[in-house]
């Protein structure tokens, strides 16, 4: 595995940096070697990264996870498996960002030029986003509410539940690795920022329960016959265990879809 890294210092709030890393798609579109980003399906990106003659081209279906001070895009490919993390690390008058790219398939050993300029595009594309951004708007009146939501306390997500309305009901058969592409082409429908998602197989024996703010994944619980398995998401180690389950879910399943009254 191919792996390059890079800091850049930004010149503006937090929060600011933390709206472009949550629109996947639109940050997306601005690293270089982008051909092409679609959101029909999901977040998925065309990326051709040249070397000498060659062109190594692949498509990835991303999924962001995040927890209090790092973003990952975990995109898979036919070819080839890339993932960018940056972590953010606050000083009094600037944010440091250092992203980390790793990459493995397909021309991995002849690809360390084009990684390393991706990594410093993404930084720098990261920097001039965010010290270019508008005025922050005002926060949600629901996210403390969604904050709040514990899956292993049953009396958080009735609270959650009860200042909830139900937007969606559906059987969905869900690939592998696709649970997320389900989602999405839900959200197409939806104004909301927030769901609250469950599924449930025919005979019960399968469930999830999955939180999620835009493409971020909060919180997900996953029940089988081998017994439940809940993940918060607060960290990177906890962020990619939470992927592990979410892309482990397959099946068909009765998804429903709550949003908070209000929106989110």
């Amino acid at each position: 595995m191919k792996r390059r890294e890079t800091s850049v210092e930004i010149n503006a709030p937090r929060e600011n940096i933390e709206r472009i890393l949550e629109d996947a798609p639109q940050f997306i579109t601005n690293w270089p070697y982008v051909v092409k980003v679609s959101t029909k399906n999901g977040v998925q990106a065309e990326i051709l990264l040249p070397r000498f003659v060659f062109k190594f081209g692949d498509t990835y279906a991303f999924t962001v996870m995040t927890d209090s001070s790092s973003y990952i895009y975990e995109g898979i490919g036919r070819k080839s498996h890339l993932t960018a993390t940056v972590t953010l690390k606050e000083w009094q008058k600037s944010v440091t960002a250092n992203v980390e790219l790793s990459y493995q398939g397909r021309g991995e050993l002849l690809l360390g030029k084009p990684l390393e300029i991706l990594t410093k595009g993404i930084a720098k594309s990261l920097k001039e986003l965010a010290e270019n951004l508008g005025p922050i708007p005002s926060p949600s009146a629901s996210s403390s509410i969604v904050d709040g939501v514990d899956f292993s306390d049953p009396m958080s997500v009735a609270t959650f539940l009860s200042k909830s309305k139900m937007v969606h009901s559906g059987l969905h058969i869900v690939q592998k690795g696709g649970l997320l592409n389900v989602i999405t082409e839900i959200r197409d429908r939806l104004s909301d920022s927030v769901l609250y998602v469950s599924g449930v197989t025919q005979d019960g024996s399968r469930s999830f329960k999955l939180l999620l703010r835009g493409s971020q994944v909060l919180a997900v619980e996953y029940r089988d016959q081998n017994g439940s398995r809940v993940v918060k998401v607060e960290d990177e180690n906890t962020a990619r265990e939470a992927l592990e389950i979410v892309s482990g879910i397959e099946g068909a399943y009765m998804v429903n879809v709550w949003v908070p009254v209000g929106g989110a």
